[in-house]
């Protein structure tokens, strides 16, 4: 178990190391930009909630799609989700700050196509369930673990209405700025 609680302190500390270099950029960027990146800051966060939500660490044997460290194999697969964010939201803030220095309109459109890609399956599902109607086990599901990690599951959900909310005002405002050429090409303030 000691093995996981160094993974996830290392990652943590990782994109805390690299969010504190990114400052100096966050402090100069337009106000569309610091919204983008605040949200890619969300992503991350609610990815760490979700290796938080759903890791349950085992001491082994492990078996390949059996058992991992992360508990059984949809926890690992759930966790390793997580990390993904995580590792998304790190790079989607850096893209954001740094990589709008140079073509962004490039820059804006990579982060839309990205951000869109990645909430795609996402999107696939909702429509399933929404197709299928009442889905009366998915939800019997959702309230037996809502009810017995109540702060962890509202966390979540209010840090992803955040990303959302903040992903949508950065693309408009950024977008906005970007596209009636107000953005300064050196320092992509408006």
């Amino acid at each position: 178990m000691w093995a996981v609680w160094i993974t996830v302190s290392a990652a943590v500390l990782a994109v805390l190391g690299v969010w504190l270099c990114l400052l100096p950029a966050f402090r100069s960027a337009s106000l569309g930009q610091r919204l983008l990146s605040v949200s890619g800051i969300a992503l991350s966060v609610g990815g760490l909630n979700f290796v938080l939500r759903f890791w349950e660490p085992t001491t082994g044997p492990y078996r390949a799609d059996e058992l991992y460290p992360y508990g059984s194999r949809l926890n690992a697969w759930q966790v390793s989700f997580g990390f993904t964010w995580l590792a998304f939201g790190l790079l989607f803030v850096g893209l954001v700050l740094l990589g709008s220095r140079n073509n962004k309109r490039l820059v804006w459109a990579t982060l839309l196509a990205s951000w869109l890609l990645c909430w795609l399956p996402h999107g696939v599902i909702g429509l399933a369930f929404a197709w299928a109607g009442h889905n009366a086990p998915s939800l019997a599901k959702y309230r037996a673990f809502a009810s017995h990690r109540v702060a962890l599951f509202l966390a979540n959900a209010l840090i992803m209405l955040a990303h959302f909310g903040l992903s949508l005002s950065g693309f408009v405002l950024w977008g906005r700025e970007i596209w009636r050429g107000r953005v300064d090409t050196h320092t992509g303030a408006a």
